[in-house]
């Protein structure tokens, strides 16, 4: 069995870069050129069996027709492609849209498996419960082919976010009603009734996202020990779907499903402050390509099976498959156009335009999931073998029929609908953005050809050629004219707030708490929002929210003031600077990166009053500094040269790093100063907490310090007062120290 999984393995990846390999050079679907390739090496199996056996039975039977068992294919393959789908959303952006993507994730799973099933039935093609079970598997979508097809025509990012929502809540209901089915059809009745459909959904629901939610807040513990480490951080991650995966559904009896789906949410939510931003994308673009790997896995595996089973299909099979197809698109139709406008009547979500609605309908491809549940179902043999091929033959050729036809026309139906072209706002900033790349290009492309002493004709050619080619126009472009400055305002606002996130993690690793990155963070991402929503005011309102006195530090002044225990107020107040120090540095970095970037881009004007809104935030910083500095009176400082030595060590190690890096050092010599700056930055990373003064002692402080400032103070110019200066009584003359006898 080993041997053959390892032959199996080997065969499925050389055919996976084969076949990507010829979807790039043809500009072909790589889904479509799996699901012929599998479909080829099904038949290679069936000729070869019947002309060559024992060659069959020894080479060929093992690579293409591996007996596994049914869980095996679930086991193998769902805990990857579930796990790297929700580490790779962004979790925040989908809270705002979270009412129509449990629609369409939950409840259009229930509607999809009831006119699936009730078409099933009415036409007299087969049992209702086949049709149910056949309903449950085909309303799982797979969003990797439609995303594909998302990503080339540049849709929306709401319509990105709907449907990479719904696919990855859907597994988990679809999952448990095929369990419930199966249980009906093998004879256990007391599982097949509806209370316990509706009980088996809501445990495997609730506790699933109850697991998986504590799965992921323990893997986001774990990160930071392991010091910044990417091999380890990534042998971590990998180390998480399986054992949760198996542990939920084999031990808790819970959704396997929605547990790593939970687990991989939470991670992307906290992962992001928790990892250095490098390692962060490293870890994304490895499970990306392992998730790519198992998705054309399960492909050609299902792919391989279609001859076998299509030698035992007859014409009415074609038929049902008919009536499956418009049957479920008419469930989506449904769903989509009947209850979604319902949410936006009931204030839950903002309105879905219809072409939304009409691309949601027609783009629910079904792939991976689908065919993984086929695959499994089929090597069940606790059902009755006319329920396996049934539902293996129809599920599999669904899957077929929704890549071929919907997936291929989807990008057509996307351009008629006119939902790749970019809002007049982006067109206008797509346009000043090409003009200013254009200006720079032709600067360096003129002083390039000056160093080669190539001719200046030749490089006034590639230029126009590169302008061409970018389809930039040879009218002068005023962006001012044609954006208000309302509109720049927004635009450049979300922009800042977007830099500000991205700027936040680089001042992890110890110099900043994972508790004060993730409330920067949340506090970006509310930023982000309110400036779309309400621009200039939104903005500000969200920015000032972080300022505000937590409930921490409210509890812990009480503490202090009535219980005289200083150590939680202390701690908090130690937080609370930190804070305001790394917002006050990322704000002097955005100012920057205004200036440099968003000059050229939405003009000088509308960049100063950018500059003028942070300096604004800089401003409010600096009073909170002042406050906590107060209350901490000179020990303030102790805390600063903490979080600059931090960033001191941590600016070498770049630069030790960089000089590696350019073979300007040896490796032991690198070896041997990162040493030195692990054990000064393992010395630098405890916080001391410098004593804490409490209110009435801050006054008495304040005054102290007032009272020094005015001795020293100097005075207006006659106005000096006599000075108190001591006398030595022995320089005295003698008829002074009489008199004043």
């Amino acid at each position: 069995m080993v041997i053959h999984i390892l032959l199996l393995s080997g065969f499925l990846l050389a055919s996976i870069a084969l076949v990507q390999a010829v979807s790039l050079r043809f500009a072909l679907s790589e889904s479509v050129l799996l699901a012929a390739w599998g479909f080829a090496l099904g038949g290679i199996y069936l000729v070869s069996g019947e002309a060559w056996p024992q060659l069959a039975a020894s080479v060929v039977t093992p690579a293409l027709a591996p007996r596994l068992p049914p869980e095996a294919y679930l086991w193998i393959f769902l805990p990857l492609l579930l796990f790297q789908a929700a580490l790779s959303v962004n979790v925040r952006e989908m809270l705002g849209d979270a009412a129509p993507i449990l629609l369409l994730a939950v409840v259009a799973v229930f509607v999809a498996t009831a006119m699936v099933g009730g078409a099933i039935r009415l036409t007299g093609l087969g049992a209702l419960t086949d049709g149910l079970l056949l309903g449950a598997m085909i309303a799982t979508t797979d969003p990797s082919a439609v995303l594909a097809v998302f990503r080339e025509v540049g849709a929306p990012a709401r319509l990105v976010r709907l449907v990479e929502g719904e696919s990855l809540l859907n597994d988990a209901a679809a999952i448990a009603i095929a369990s419930v089915l199966i249980a009906a059809i093998t004879g256990d009745a007391a599982a097949a009734t509806g209370t316990a459909a509706l009980r088996t959904l809501g445990v495997e629901l609730v506790g699933g996202l109850a697991v998986g939610a504590l799965a992921g807040r323990a893997f986001a513990y774990l990160l930071p020990a392991l010091g910044g480490e990417g091999k380890a951080e990534i042998s971590l991650s990998f180390a998480l779907p399986y054992p949760l995966y198996l542990f939920a559904d084999q031990v808790l009896h819970v959704s396997g499903v929605v547990s790593v789906v939970a687990a991989g949410l939470v991670i992307s939510g906290l992962g992001r402050t928790r990892l250095s931003p490098v390692n962060w994308l490293h870890l994304q673009l490895i499970w990306e390509q392992v998730a790519a790997m198992a998705g054309a896995a399960i492909f050609l595996l299902a792919a391989m099976q279609i001859p076998a089973t299509l030698r035992d299909a007859h014409w009415l099979d074609l038929v049902a498959l008919g009536v499956v197809v418009v049957a479920a698109l008419v469930a989506r139709l449904v769903v989509a156009f009947g209850m979604l406008p319902l949410l936006s009547r009931l204030k839950l979500t903002e309105p879905v335009s219809a072409a939304y609605k009409l691309v949601i309908a027609w783009g629910g491809l079904r792939g991976a999931v689908t065919l993984v549940l086929a695959l499994g179902l089929a090597q069940n043999e606790a059902l009755p073998e006319s329920t396996r091929r049934f539902v293996a033959i129809l599920a599999t050729g669904f899957v077929l029929v929704s890549l071929i036809v919907n997936g291929s026309s989807l990008k057509l139906l996307i351009r008629r609908l006119k939902l790749d072209l970019l809002s007049p706002q982006e067109e206008a900033i797509q346009q000043q953005a090409v003009q200013l790349s254009s200006i720079s290009v032709s600067q360096q492309v003129h002083a390039a050809a000056r160093t080669f002493r190539i001719p200046e004709e030749i490089a006034n050619e590639a230029c126009a050629t590169f302008r061409r080619s970018i389809d930039m126009s040879a009218t002068a472009f005023d962006i001012e004219a044609a954006l208000s400055e309302r509109e720049r305002l927004a635009i450049g606002l979300v922009t800042l707030a977007a830099k500000e996130r991205d700027l936040i993690p680089q001042y992890g690793s110890g110099i900043v708490t994972i508790r004060n990155l993730d409330a920067m963070t949340r506090n970006t991402d509310a930023m982000i929002e309110a400036a779309r929503e309400s621009g200039r005011i939104g903005y500000q309102r969200a920015a000032a929210k972080i300022l505000a006195d937590t409930l921490e530090l409210r509890v812990a002044r009480f503490v202090a003031r009535w219980l005289r225990l200083r150590q939680p107020y202390s701690d908090a107040l130690a937080d609370r600077f930190e804070l305001l120090m790394c917002r006050r540095v990322v704000l002097h970095e955005l100012i920057a990166f205004a200036d440099a970037s968003l000059t050229p881009l939405l003009g000088e004007r509308l960049a100063k009053l950018l500059g003028t809104i942070l300096r604004a935030r800089i401003d409010k910083a600096e009073r909170g500094l002042d406050d906590v500095r107060a209350c901490f009176g000179h020990g303030a400082d102790v805390l600063e040269q903490r979080m600059m030595l931090l960033y001191a060590l941590r600016e070498g190690r770049a630069r030790v790093v960089a000089m590696y890096e350019d073979r300007s050092i040896s490796k032991e010599i690198y070896d041997s100063i990162r040493r030195e700056l692990d054990v000064a930055w393992k010395r630098a990373v405890p916080r001391v907490h410098p004593g804490v003064l409490l209110p009435g002692e801050r006054s008495r402080a304040h005054q102290e310090q007032q009272d020094t400032a005015d001795l020293h103070a100097p005075r207006p110019p006659g106005n000096e007062a006599p000075e108190a200066t001591p006398v030595n009584v022995a320089d005295e003359p003698a008829d002074d120290a009489h008199r004043s006898a």
